[in-house]
């Protein structure tokens, strides 16, 4: 018998189940205040899922209230969020920890024990690093990765630093021109991939005019020492690959 469209509607109603996702402090600022940025930062998540690829163990760092985590989790196999404010890790755990294959921990990433991981991912997180932390925080990153590991880093550019806002400006205290991303990883990986992003179009495009930056770095160094420059050293005459 046919059924109108209104009885229809309930019918997939039910199937959807009664589940409900919280929305913490957090997520909700943006989704008021720039419901496109939350649109850019899960299509971040999306281009690291597949990057990264199934059956694989991965740590997300600075994983807010783990909107990010879940789609990893979804896509990659095993994952673990960490951050260190305990206000978001509550909100992850009510939304996910009921999946297996997903947890959270709070954790200053810069004390964090040392495991093997296939990835570690972390977005929005190098610019709120105090520049004299970095390798600290880049470490943490390589003693966290399985020796085929990869890290996925995403941040502003600095070039779009004159358009963000006031909230964004106070915790901005470390952000990269594209140069500086690359070298930086270069420190650490000896295989680097630099990519860019317009809104929620990730892309190999025209750098500067790029208003978010994700670098990919494969094949961690043994030793620092390969790589990192004596401070005094002019950019252009450090040592490349």
């Amino acid at each position: 018998m046919e059924i109108d469209e209104q009885s229809r509607w309930h019918l997939v109603k039910e199937l959807m189940g009664n589940q409900r996702v919280l929305l913490g402090k957090q997520v909700t600022h943006g989704l008021k205040k720039s419901p496109a940025h939350i649109l850019h930062y899960l299509s971040y998540y999306k281009f690291a899922a597949k990057m990264v690829g199934s059956n694989k163990r991965v740590l997300d760092v600075g994983c807010g209230e783990g909107l990010g985590t879940w789609i990893l989790a979804k896509e990659c196999g095993q994952v673990k969020g960490v951050d260190f404010a305990q206000e978001v890790i509550n909100v992850g755990q009510t939304n996910w920890s009921s999946q297996s294959n997903i947890s959270f921990e709070c954790s200053d990433f810069l004390t964090l024990s040392a495991e093997s991981w296939d990835a570690v991912v972390n977005f929005d997180v190098i610019e709120q690093i105090s520049p004299e932390n970095v390798q600290n925080f880049m470490t943490g990153i390589i003693n966290n990765l399985a020796e085929h590991g990869i890290t996925i880093v995403g941040t502003p550019n600095l070039n779009s630093q004159a358009y963000v806002s006031e909230i964004s400006k106070l915790g901005h205290v470390n952000v990269y021109s594209p140069e500086l991303l690359e070298e930086e990883m270069r420190r650490y990986f000896e295989h680097v991939f630099l990519f860019c992003a317009n809104n929620e179009v990730i892309h190999a495009g025209f750098l500067p005019f790029a208003h978010y930056l994700i670098v990919i770095g494969c094949k961690k160094r043994k030793s620092l020492l390969d790589y990192y420059p004596p401070l005094n050293v002019p950019t252009s005459e450090r040592k490349n690959t």
